[in-house]
């Protein structure tokens, strides 16, 4: 096997690195066409990848010969493997789509390719030290590329973005201090073994808090979210900087919650809690999305929706809703990506952001309006999109009547929220508007939105895939699914039309009312005692 000869964990993480490095010694159209391979030998080196584990199972890669709980590892297993692999296709796919854009120079690039890196180390980091390393990688990444363009509100989003990021890591590297102080390792799985020999579990509940919280935030969870929008759809942030961060990068706040559930949980059992957090965002998102003018806050604002599906699904207390909110990870950051990257495209060509000036999207540019309709529904959960997959499985996994009521909330909200996003693809479109002719940018935008529809078409065979869980997804396209979802999307429109539309005084307050950096430090301390206080409680 490949694995054993090339240590293929540690390549992809430190190709992105290198390979960008060389941005600064070759002229642009060069350095795009090495970015171009080098982007296709990452998704074969990561399916090589994916493929050893689902054949041997999990894979491990020590630095110089170092034991465990010694070493800096990497590890790939079942749920790393699936992420790897979906950043690197995404992050080509974006490249590609971007390639022509002026703005897409060797700086840029190079940038981007580091945020890439980052993201893979955090996915294979088989310690706590090490994602720490990362994410703080990540995060000035981040920042420098939505401020690129250096206009004033970039800036100041960006700017922001940093402050309540660095307060994050602050509590991150605290509650990383206090439990190496008790557990002696840094590594995932001698920090879980090191725990469950632990006797009080009270004696874990300051630890616990302090890196739960700081996850959180990164995962944009409730109330620690007002960082996601203004970063998502900052006005002048790339397109294709919003899609990676919608699509990519706030999985990673959602993969370290797993992470660190699975730690903790010979002693420590939140999962209550946060599946109750999940769902909180999840209506909380969809609510301030429905209230939005700007088509980039709408989907900023169903970002945090959709994670507290996500975050909902695997703390619902069953295989059927962990691997739903699995599957959900994958699905959003296609459906996601691509609304993100049409939405690009549409305001670059309308010159607004305002929905309600936007119209004729499919007369004008078809083969955006069809692929950006192929996001709306994969997101609203379309019986044959893939959406509908991994919502149905996290329905089926959550028990009681108070989940379903719960679940349809949230399928009502998405299908609210995207039924006014919707106007834009219909009307006539204003003369001054002219079709896209860009074949990268129509090209890609088709493949990704005949991804979100092959995704629900072979839902049962891409779960399989990606994670071997072997579900009876006929209930998906059965008659009462069907119906329901005809249901909700009748509401859904009823409710726009009927409410939505006449209450544009309360939303436009609704839009005006900001948080501002002393009013997230104070919702972060309060979710920090909150967490702590129920813990608690409970343990």
């Amino acid at each position: 096997m490949l694995i054993q000869y090339i240590p293929t964990l540690y390549v992809l993480v430190l190709l992105p690195v290198l390979i960008g490095a060389m941005g600064y010694f070759l002229p642009r159209r060069i350095y795009q066409g090495v970015l171009l391979v080098f982007g296709l030998v990452m998704i074969a080196i990561s399916a090589v990848v994916f493929y050893e584990v689902r054949v041997l199972g999990e894979v491990i890669e020590h630095v110089a010969g170092w034991g465990e709980s010694v070493s800096i590892s990497l590890r790939a297993d079942e749920l790393s493997a699936p992420l790897v692999l979906m950043t690197n296709v995404l992050f080509f796919a974006f490249f590609v789509f971007n390639s022509r854009a002026p703005y897409m120079d060797n700086t840029f690039q190079y940038l981007f390719m580091t945020l890439q890196c980052s993201l893979i180390a955090l996915f294979l980091s088989g310690d706590l030290f090490n994602v720490y390393v990362v994410m703080e990688v990540g995060m000035l990444a981040v920042c420098i590329l939505i401020m690129y363009k250096k206009e004033k509100q970039s800036v100041y989003d960006g700017m922001m973005y940093l402050m309540i990021n660095f307060l994050a890591m602050a509590f991150m590297l605290l509650g990383l201090g206090y439990l190496y102080r008790i557990t002696g390792v840094l590594d995932f799985v001698g920090m879980h073994n090191k725990i469950a020999q632990i006797n009080d579990p009270r004696a874990l509940v300051l630890p616990y808090a302090l890196i739960m919280t700081a996850i959180a935030l990164k995962a944009a969870l409730f109330p620690m979210f007002s960082w996601l929008p203004r970063a998502h759809g900052a006005p002048s942030a790339p397109s294709i900087i919003s899609a990676t961060l919608s699509g990519v990068q706030v999985k990673a706040g959602v993969y370290l919650l797993i992470r660190m559930q699975w730690v903790f949980s010979p002693v420590i059992d939140a999962s209550v809690f946060f599946a109750v957090l999940g769902f909180v965002t999840a209506v909380v998102g969809f609510l301030l999305a429905v209230s939005q003018k700007d088509i980039k806050l709408i989907l900023a604002y169903h970002t945090v929706s959709q994670v507290g599906l996500i975050v909902l699904g695997l703390n619902g207390g069953s295989p059927y809703a962990f691997w739903g909110g699995m599957y959900h990870i994958i699905n959003h950051a296609l459906f996601k990506g691509l609304l993100f990257l049409t939405a690009g495209v549409i305001i670059d060509h309308y010159g607004t952001r305002n929905y309600a000036q936007i119209r004729g999207v499919f007369r004008r540019m078809p083969w955006i309006g069809i692929a950006g309709f192929a996001g709306v529904l994969g997101i609203t959960g379309t019986p044959l999109f893939n959406g509908s997959i991994s919502k149905y499985l996290i329905q089926n996994g959550l028990q009681g009547n108070l989940a379903e009521i719960g679940m349809f909330i949230v399928n009502l909200g998405t299908v609210l929220s995207f039924v006014k996003y919707s106007t834009m693809f219909f009307g006539k479109a204003p003369d001054h508007v002219k079709p896209v002719k860009d074949p990268y940018v129509n090209g890609v935008s088709m493949v990704i939105g005949f991804g979100c529809l092959a995704g629900g078409i072979f839902g049962a065979q891409a779960v399989q895939l990606f994670f071997g869980q072997g579900y009876n997804l006929d209930g998906a396209l059965g008659a009462e699914k069907l119906t329901m979802f005809a249901i909700t999307l009748a509401l859904g429109i009823a409710l726009y039309f009927g409410v939505v539309t006449r209450i544009g005084g309360f939303l436009q307050r609704v839009r005006d009312n900001k948080v501002n950096f002393n009013q997230v430090s104070l919702l972060i301390a309060i979710f920090f005692a909150f967490l702590t206080a129920y813990l608690y409680l409970t343990v």
